[in-house]
């Protein structure tokens, strides 16, 4: 009888291009397959050889419920892009509400980096596996900045902190340090002068772009707002001017992040009914900044749009304040909607939502972290 059999590294070159879901799937196959997928290195070289990369928004609402939701798939009342996710359970008992004590804190290469009473935790939510690092010293309550991410540098998972001393009444001071989740240990950086302000929660998040962590905040006299970027080669800190009216009494700011490979803004101008969406075309150059969408509000007091990040046909997904996320065009124009909760909870970029890459890749591999 003829042998149909593929060799085995025919395929594994076949599942390293395939989406993740489907090779979770092909796992219980047979335990040669199990074993393949198993391994660190293919986990690594599946993220590396991704063609078409898969992004999702986890979200944590008041009502505990932790959901994951495809950014690329059709918003509808259940939809089957919208998953369901069981938060890593707490070293000890868990009470009523742990879920809520929960923070997301960020995610980088398909890792979320979850906060809980102390404890930071390293969760892939695709593949169900965490690692959590204890008795992690630092009150994420105070006024900090923070960014997790992966230098590629020294290959390490990172969590950088721009923490501010105001004990000096005549000189604003602030001290970089930096978590490694390879060595679970801190690296005083430098102590410096620091004439800014966190601007609040939602902002407190890092954005990781063009090798560099950006921050949105205000200058001392709160009326200037500009990014500082944390260049994570040089380890040297400068800022990028916003757009040349832009001032904190003519502008209320909605979310800044990254769109369409620029850094970008989102603002409305105070007492009009619509949200600008504003893009850095060229990077550190302020002239660069473009207007590119305005999106209206229809419901003064609820329809506040918020950008999150665009999709792969180019379509803005994001949310508004009365609890609904949205995906909307270039032009502004409101697509399709999915209901999600009111409270405001929806804000990009705060303590209750992240954008994470579907991967294979495990907290627990020492060979990701080496």
């Amino acid at each position: 009888m003829e042998n149909h059999t593929l060799p085995l590294e025919l395929t594994r070159e076949i599942l390293l291009r395939l989406p993740v879901r489907s090779v979770l799937r092909f796992k219980s196959v047979c335990k040669s397959w199990y074993s393949l997928i198993s391994t660190p290195q293919f986990g690594i070289s599946h993220y590396d050889l991704a063609a078409s990369p898969s992004h999702r928004l986890l979200i944590k609402s008041k009502d505990f419920f932790v959901q994951s939701i495809d950014i690329d798939a059709r918003l509808f009342k259940q939809s089957s892009a919208v998953h369901f996710l069981c938060l890593p359970p707490p070293p000890l008992r868990p009470s009523d509400d742990f879920h809520y004590k929960y923070g997301l804190l960020g995610s980088c290469r398909g890792l979320v980096l979850l906060y809980y009473q102390g404890d930071l935790i390293l969760w892939n939510p695709s593949i169900g596996v965490h690692k959590r690092f204890p008795n992690f010293e630092c009150d994420l309550a105070d006024e900090i900045l923070h960014a997790f991410v992966y230098d590629t540098s020294t290959s390490n998972y990172c969590l950088i902190l721009i923490g501010t001393d105001e004990s000096q009444s005549d000189e604003r001071k602030a001290e970089i340090l930096i978590f490694s989740f390879k060595t679970a240990l801190y690296v005083p950086f430098k102590s410096f002068c620091f004439p800014f302000k966190c601007i609040g929660d939602k902002f407190s998040a890092g954005v990781l772009f063009s090798g560099a962590v950006h921050w949105l905040v205000f200058t001392e006299d709160e009326y200037v707002a500009v990014i500082i970027a944390f260049d994570m080669i040089e380890r040297r800190l400068s800022d990028i001017p916003l757009f040349e009216h832009f001032t904190a009494q003519r502008y209320k700011v909605y979310s800044f992040g990254v769109m369409g490979e620029c850094l970008s803004v989102c603002c409305s101008v105070r007492g009009r009914t619509s949200a600008e969406i504003w893009m850095m075309k060229e990077y550190k150059v302020q002239s660069s900044w473009t207007k590119c969408v305005v999106v209206p509000f229809y419901n003064f007091l609820n329809d506040r749009f918020c950008p999150i990040c665009t999709t792969k046909d180019g379509e803005i997904f994001g949310s508004n304040i009365g609890g609904r996320l949205e995906k909307r065009n270039h032009k502004g124009e409101l697509l399709e909607f999915l209901n999600f909760g009111g409270g405001g909870e929806l804000f990009c970029f705060n303590l209750q939502s992240a954008v994470y890459r579907e991967s294979l890749l495990s907290p627990n591999s020492e060979d990701e972290q080496q």
